[in-house]
């Protein structure tokens, strides 16, 4: 996949930066533990744009809601869109988002950190390390801790610190690492997406499906079309992989999940649903038998929705960015449509 030329720029810049604050400054290292029973405040820092890594915070949040239940969390992302995904959780309380515009505003910024600040968290804790922004924001935000995983030969302004699990490879459940900073004794923690949408949501959107189609023992399936870059499919093997899988099997219902900014369906007459906000989104495709798509945030929000994905994985690694699901499931794409269509509808028709 081609790199965008401004993320070179950028990650160039990350780069340079990184080794100038490492020859100026001396950072001190400190892995000693933190006991969990004298944390009852945390801010988790996650300044990112993307549905996909908010949603990757989720087994962090699920773990700390298990093991450390009297703890309340504040979340900082980046984009305010993503906040309705979060802000529902039982141990979340607030949730504040830094747009990258207020980063150029340095009155607005302050004006924003004070605010922030007023809640003395007893520790703020960030997944990542070379994050501009985040660096940014963890030196202006009040703590007596600042957690985060160690990187050698990167700096960051945390205080506390742990090592990387090493045979830990999925961008989501490499977060889960910093509950070693509180536990000596082997933990079992949340290790797959989980927004924890309550039961009364889930009724929700299986009115609103209800109000769409009525079935009688169909599958109904979610496709959802857009992704980034390589990863997007064209319309048009979207078009011929559901005309092979309708020949084969009457039985399954398409549904295609617009993007907010999009009108139209795949074909005419062809059922379809939009919804802006994410967890009112996420509500809806909890009421799915599945839901097919490319490596995007939509798919971590219907897995972290419960609702068993089909992912379509074409340039990406499953390794690192595939869904987490128990009844997920990844197809690659360098077989033909015919073949993908199959392999579809036997994950659909399979026994739970």
């Amino acid at each position: 996949m081609a790199i965008p030329l401004h993320w070179k720029i950028r990650r160039n810049l990350r780069s340079l930066l990184n080794k100038i604050l490492l020859k100026i400054l001396n950072q001190k290292v400190n892995f000693d533990k933190i006991d969990p029973s004298k944390i009852e405040k945390i801010l988790l820092v996650r300044l990112n744009y993307r549905i996909g890594n908010i949603i990757f915070m989720t087994p962090l949040i699920r773990s700390i809601e298990k093991y450390m239940p009297h703890v309340k969390i504040d979340m900082l992302v980046g984009a305010s869109f993503t906040k309705p995904i979060i802000q529902d959780m039982p141990n979340i309380d607030k949730m504040y988002d830094l747009p990258r515009s207020m980063l150029k505003s340095p009155i607005k910024l302050m004006k924003f950190v004070n605010e922030v600040n007023q809640n003395d968290y007893d520790i703020v804790i960030s997944p990542v390390s070379g994050s501009v922004s985040s660096n940014i924001a963890l030196w202006l935000l009040k703590a007596p801790i600042k957690l985060g995983i160690y990187e050698e030969d990167k700096y960051s302004p945390f205080n506390r610190v742990v090592k990387p699990t090493i045979d830990c490879h999925h961008s989501a459940l490499q977060p889960l690492a910093l509950m070693d900073i509180f536990f000596d004794e082997s933990k079992e923690y949340i290790n797959y997406l989980d927004i924890a949408l309550s039961e009364d949501e889930k009724i929700s959107g299986k009115n609103r499906l209800d109000s769409i189609v009525s079935t009688q023992n169909q599958k109904i399936v979610g496709i959802f079309r857009d992704a980034r870059n390589d990863k997007k499919i064209p319309d048009s093997w979207w078009i011929e992989y559901i005309e092979a899988i309708k020949k084969k099997d009457q039985n399954i219902i398409f549904i295609d999940i617009l993007k907010p900014d999009e009108i139209k369906p795949l074909v005419k007459d062809m059922l379809y649903f939009k919804e802006k906000n994410l967890r009112e989104l996420a509500k809806f495709l909890s009421s799915l038998d599945r839901f097919i798509c490319a490596d995007t945030g939509p798919m971590h929000l219907a897995s972290a929705s419960l609702t068993p994905v089909i992912a379509l994985f074409n340039t990406t690694s499953p390794s690192l960015y595939g869904p987490l699901g128990l009844k997920d499931e990844v197809l690659m794409m360098n077989n033909s449509i015919e073949d993908v269509a199959n392999d579809t509808i036997a994950i659909i028709n399979k026994e739970d």
